[in-house]
């Protein structure tokens, strides 16, 4: 196009100033309004001979030279802006150079430059403080209200270095309404009278300091726990049952990715979905929680692959569904798996084998109410986004020790 963005560029010219040049020693042209038509005349041959001619510029920090430094200036923003009077401004040419009314009376807007930030608050119009029933508090945590006060008090200790001003108490409470009613953070912001961006850094902060310091809530009880908390149904039928094991999906977003949406496509639920493994004591307690993998992996596929094997010592029993088709994998370690009988070609099942499986599945339902407690916080029975599968491990390990920190699933009938 004939531009070239090498080239010098023009330099700047020096700007023009009006000067008198008055060769006769004529006096100068009276400002007056009415005047003589002899000094007329003499305006006129005088401003003939007047011409332009190049003037150097005087440096800011020199007083001008055609008026006296000590003399005061009048001019009412020069008594409020002094910093900007230069007591005899420079007539230029105003192609080449401009004063900038704007910044004689806005001059911040040159020295200082603003900054979006988080609106911090120390008063919110929602706080612990609101809370004082059971009910409140399992609505809003679903936890009693002596069990959350004192997880509020365990986990202050590890939140005083964090930069924010809200208390901390109010953090972990926005922290489990997010978890627990799946609230947008504009919702949870307007609540604590903050600004959402800071909600989502507490929240994201907070679900990191959970998961490290909760995971002590979620671990593998020793046998002799499990026996001495046996229900008495599993000791008729099964005393010798270790876990009930089984996986559930949370749905997520369609992926971008062609590859991505077809590892995510779970046949089961016909969407894109999160599975995990999940296997609970007899008694109803969480003990182990596997990562998140996509909708498509099978349920023997979690099982070998998720470590859960590790925590398996020869003689346990384990009790799962028809979908889990390990029992060679675990026949290997000497385990023993409890699942209902197929029919395999058959018409129909043997007695034995119909009693059996009536047993297993009504001993077995305890894991769907152990995942349908976990529902119940409703950060897991929504549709997550792709940007927040990346703490998606992170939040159901901090539900699992909730759900842990709770009442026992199966409730002992006391004579």
């Amino acid at each position: 196009m004939g531009y070239n963005p090498r080239a010098p560029q023009t330099p700047i010219r020096r700007p023009l100033v009006r000067r008198h040049v008055n060769k006769e020693n004529k006096p100068p042209v009276s400002n007056q309004l009415s005047f003589p038509v002899q000094q007329c005349n003499d305006a006129i041959e005088h401003t003939a001979n007047e011409h332009f001619i190049a003037e150097k510029i005087q440096p800011e920090n020199e007083p001008c030279q055609d008026r006296l430094v000590d003399e005061q200036c009048e001019s009412l923003c020069c008594h409020r802006f002094p910093q900007h009077c230069r007591h005899q401004p420079v007539l230029v040419d105003s192609s080449t150079q401009t004063v900038d009314i704007v910044a004689l009376d806005h001059n911040y807007i040159y020295n200082k430059k603003t900054k979006n930030t988080s609106t911090q608050c120390t008063t919110p119009e929602f706080g612990i403080d609101n809370i004082t029933t059971d009910s409140e508090s399992i609505f809003y945590t679903g936890l009693h209200l002596t069990m959350f006060l004192n997880l509020v008090k365990v986990l202050s200790i590890h939140g005083e270095k964090l930069p924010f001003r809200l208390k901390i108490s109010d953090q972990i409470l926005s922290v489990l309404v997010r978890l627990r009613l799946a609230l947008s953070f504009q919702d949870i912001a307007r609540r604590f009278n903050v600004s959402h961006q800071l909600i989502s850094k507490i929240f994201h902060s907070w679900i990191n300091i959970m998961a490290k310091h909760l995971s002590d809530c979620v671990v593998w009880l020793p046998r002799d726990t499990i026996r001495r908390t046996l229900p008495e149904s599993f000791k008729l039928s099964f005393p010798k049952t270790t876990c009930i094991i089984d996986c559930s999906e949370v749905f997520i977003q369609r992926p971008f990715s062609l590859k991505a949406r077809s590892l995510t496509w779970s046949t089961y639920k016909h969407n894109n979905t999160a599975k995990f493994l999940i296997a609970i004591a007899p008694n109803g307690f969480i003990m182990f929680v596997s990562p998140t993998y996509g909708g498509r992996a099978s349920d023997n596929f979690i099982t070998k692959h998720s470590g859960f094997l590790n925590y398996l010592l020869p003689g346990d029993e384990i009790m799962a569904d028809r979908g889990f088709t390990i029992g060679e994998d675990l026949c290997a370690l000497r385990v023993k798996l409890n699942i209902p009988a197929f029919m395999q070609g058959r018409s129909q099942l043997s007695e034995e084998e119909v009693i059996d499986s009536r047993r297993i599945a009504a001993e077995r339902i305890h894991v769907e109410r152990a995942i349908m407690r976990m529902k119940s916080y409703r950060i897991l029975n929504t549709k997550m986004t792709i940007k927040t599968l990346r703490n998606a491990d992170k939040k159901i390990r901090v539900v699992s020790a909730l759900c842990n920190m709770r009442g026992a699933l199966i409730k002992e009938e006391v004579e």
